[in-house]
């Protein structure tokens, strides 16, 4: 979890993705979900300091429809061979295929954008299945407490407790 922002956690992270595939570590891709605002920030950042890896974007802005028709259809030729693949919170909610793949990582970029343990998109994210699980945000906690929770149960599940068993505790804590 980055919890500050200017810290270089894009870079990090690509540094991190180039160098399990310089050790050969994984054979599955990583995927990276982020706010449909900030793909063309990644995509740059991916040509400037890791074109090596090979990567995808999931996105009607940066694919074709006929490719994302294909990708629904063959998930696993779409992602052979791939060091990472990148889509939004949206795409993720909606498109199916994506969550049964077990994935070597999964990174969420605004990791405040599953603050909501309700929320759909939160619970796309959640239901990911990963070897890693890794949050960036320079905002972590918003307004309450619980936004940290719901982050926390995405990286580290069941650390914290459950979100009333946290709220149990952060009211003893208000309350001394």
């Amino acid at each position: 979890l980055a919890d500050d922002m200017g810290l270089g956690k894009t870079v990090q992270v690509l540094a991190l993705l180039v160098a399990r595939k310089a050790e050969r570590l994984v054979t599955e891709p990583s995927l990276l979900v982020a706010p449909a605002s900030l793909l063309a920030n990644w995509k740059a950042e991916i040509e400037r300091v890791a074109p090596s890896l090979q990567c995808r974007f999931v996105h009607p802005s940066l694919m074709k429809d006929a490719d994302l028709k294909a990708a629904a259809e063959n998930p696993k030729a779409f992602i052979d061979g791939l060091d990472a693949v990148f889509t939004t919170y949206s795409m993720l909610s909606r498109l199916e295929w994506l969550a049964p793949i077990q994935w070597s990582l999964a990174i969420v970029d605004e990791a405040q954008a599953i603050k909501n343990p309700a929320a759909r998109q939160t619970r796309a994210v959640k239901q990911l299945k990963a070897g890693a699980r890794i949050a960036l945000t320079g905002t972590p906690v918003e307004n309450r407490l619980s936004d940290l929770w719901s982050v926390f149960d995405f990286i580290c599940p069941g650390l914290l407790g459950g979100v009333k068993q946290f709220g149990t505790f952060v009211k003893g804590l208000e309350n001394r």
